[in-house]
């Protein structure tokens, strides 16, 4: 965590990790946790278009200060979702899992998209340790879907390309302690990721990372 600040990337404690070291009995280190809380959001019943030309609306509506960190995410969370649309990697947000699943369904070309979601079973703590009981591939072809900084429920949807989804099968390292059946992600081509990454991960430029997906992410495949 410590290394990850150093290189300014934004990275929770054992959530990013070189494809390789993924094996049965490998430990996670302390302090990797999947839940993700927080408070409330609100109902979205105000429908302004998710561009950047409606910041100053959307700020006003929900009575945020144009000076704060707040509006900084909102603002960021409205390029990203504004973004050019991309026939290699097609993207969109949504407020919605209906509209979710309609946009995976029609990126993945299926019928009907499945949802695969990562379940703690019992109650994790910052203390919780985790060791690596099973792995398996799902997919080859995934739409992830996460959460963004909003004033209400966004999330960001996209099909990354070259990708292996996983389930792991998580087991508490002490007895009596929860386990969890993650989603995965890994990129399988990494040549024109950020150096930063490597150094941190003390991998080779290319080679496939993998991140965990947290509880409130959502896996179409």
């Amino acid at each position: 965590e410590a290394q990850a600040k150093r290189h300014q990337i934004k990275v929770q404690t054992g959530m990013l990790f070189l494809k390789k070291n993924l094996r049965v009995g490998t430990v996670l280190p302390q302090g990797t946790m999947f839940a993700r809380g927080g408070s409330p959001k609100s109902v979205n019943s105000f429908f302004t278009p998710l561009e950047s030309k409606y910041l100053a609306t959307i700020l006003s509506h929900y009575k945020i200060s144009h000076s704060s960190i707040k509006a900084q995410q909102v603002a960021d969370t409205l390029r990203s979702c504004g973004k050019p649309a991309d026939k290699e990697e097609p993207h969109m947000c949504f407020s919605s899992c209906e509209a979710m699943a309609r946009f995976a369904t029609k990126a993945l070309g299926v019928s009907g998209a499945r949802a695969a979601i990562t379940r703690i079973h019992g109650h994790e703590t910052p203390n919780t340790m985790y060791v690596v009981a099973q792995i398996a591939q799902f997919s080859n072809n995934s739409v992830p879907c996460h959460p963004m900084d909003f004033p209400y429920e966004v999330f960001y949807c996209h099909r990354p390309r070259e990708v292996q989804s996983l389930t792991v099968q998580l087991k508490g390292l002490k007895d009596g302690t929860p386990g969890v059946t993650a989603t995965a992600m890994c990129h399988m081509n990494t040549s024109d990721w950020d150096q930063q990454y490597f150094e941190l991960l003390g991998g080779e430029r290319g080679e496939p990372i993998c991140h965990y997906m947290p509880t409130n992410y959502i896996m179409f495949y």
